[in-house]
């Protein structure tokens, strides 16, 4: 039993060599060309599928050298071009994606790391902010509120005061806010602060430098704050301004 197992396996696998050999002769005889025949000696190692392949392709340059005038020397010289064209792209490819990379933006270590000074900076100003926001500051809801409008005329009413210099506004978190020392009890704008704001302003003091200036100790005012001395001496605020205002100048 197990001989005519093993004479059968041996006629499949001489079937198959045989069915190999016609495949590989009749690639042959499609040819038609001493030339294909020189190929497919080269190429005699290769597969069947292979050979075929590369016997399509010398068909493939002869029909287009025949339509195009051209030899098929020409026709290979320009088929090796493109497959090193098509090979030296895909080898360079990773190293353009770095160049890429590289003029699309600076990656972190070639960065500058951020001076020192500038962190500082920031650290005092978010910790004057949250001084500041600590001594009373009054958002547009709270004065809708307050003076029975509507908040859209409380915006209206705050602009109409900040074009006219009674008051000026900062913003926090996304929220205009008016400093609560410049109104009254009515929620009106102090008139002591207009002449300080409206010479600072226009010297480009604004939003939250404008309110540091007012909360902030004054050597024009005798190490006094601007805001504190509103009520009682208000000239005197804004002989300070106009001299802030040309320092700065």
């Amino acid at each position: 039993m197990a001989a005519k197992t093993a004479a059968r396996t041996g006629r499949d696998v001489e079937l198959k060599r045989s069915e190999g050999e016609r495949r590989t002769s009749t690639v042959f005889a499609t040819t038609g060309s001493g030339k294909a025949h020189s190929v497919l000696d080269a190429l005699g190692g290769l597969p069947v599928e292979q050979q075929r392949f590369a016997l399509l392709l010398v068909q493939a340059m002869g029909s287009i050298a025949d339509e195009t005038e051209v030899s098929e020397s020409q026709v290979r010289n320009v088929l090796y071009r493109l497959v090193q064209s098509g090979l030296l792209q895909e080898r360079r490819a990773p190293e353009a994606r770095e160049e890429l990379a590289r003029a699309l933006g600076p990656s972190l270590v070639d960065l500058d790391p951020v001076p020192y000074a500038t962190v500082e900076q920031a650290r005092r100003l978010a910790t004057l902010r949250a001084s500041l926001l600590r001594e009373g500051a009054l958002s547009t809801a709270t004065i809708a509120e307050a003076r029975s409008i509507t908040p859209n005329n409380a915006r209206q009413w705050i602009s109409r005061h900040r074009k006219a210099h009674r008051l000026f506004t900062v913003t926090h978190e996304g929220e205009t806010l008016v400093p609560a020392f410049l109104l009254d009890e009515e929620l009106e704008p102090k008139p002591e602060a207009l002449e300080a704001i409206k010479v600072l302003g226009e010297a480009g003091e604004d939003g939250w430098a404008l309110w540091a200036w007012f909360a902030t100790p004054s050597a024009w005012l005798g190490g006094h704050v601007p805001a504190e001395v509103l009520s009682t001496d208000p000239e005197r605020v804004a002989e300070s301004a106009l001299q802030r205002a040309a320092a700065s100048e």
